[in-house]
């Protein structure tokens, strides 16, 4: 399937790539199917482009990487919702906002977006009551992790 995209013009997307978030994004509840597009030399961030609006794409991470005490604690029946069955076939990102000033890059901890990577089903989970934030400011953290370069697996509770 070809899609128009504003910032990396037409992509030709394997209909097996796409990834369908029945309810959407917060605030993009409209826009239900992304692509996660991912180039080595941008690694940790990928890009999630929407496939149903040219000019919507988020950045987004695994947040592991900048986190590694980051624990997702949820109910069972959040991930029924996504045809989870077990933990493993689950990835996890977060959205991430790059400004201009990039020490104020921040990661969205409190609306994690869980994949199913068997089914290509997303769900953004929001928390409530959490002691996580739409800005937790990444340069911060790598800064504590001071040179440690490995992504250490994410905690999944349920």
């Amino acid at each position: 399937m070809k899609i128009a995209t504003l910032r990396f013009g037409e992509l030709d997307v394997p209909e097996d790539k796409m990834v369908e978030f029945p309810k959407g994004i917060l605030g993009f509840e409209q826009f239900q199917k992304y692509v996660i597009l991912q180039n080595e030399d941008s690694e940790p961030f990928k890009w999630m482009q929407s496939i149903e609006d040219p000019n919507l794409a988020f950045v987004i991470a695994n947040p592991a990487f900048f986190f590694p005490n980051y624990k997702i604690e949820m109910h069972i029946r959040e991930l029924n919702e996504i045809n989870v069955a077990e933990s493993s076939c689950v990835e996890t990102y977060v959205i991430v906002t790059i400004p201009k000033d990039i020490s104020q890059m921040s990661a969205n901890l409190q609306g994690p977006l869980l994949i199913n990577t068997d089914d290509n089903l997303g769900k953004q989970v929001v928390f409530v009551n959490s002691r996580y934030t739409i800005r937790h400011l990444i340069m911060d953290e790598l800064k504590k992790k001071s040179g440690k370069n490995k992504t250490e697996p994410l905690a999944l509770q349920i």
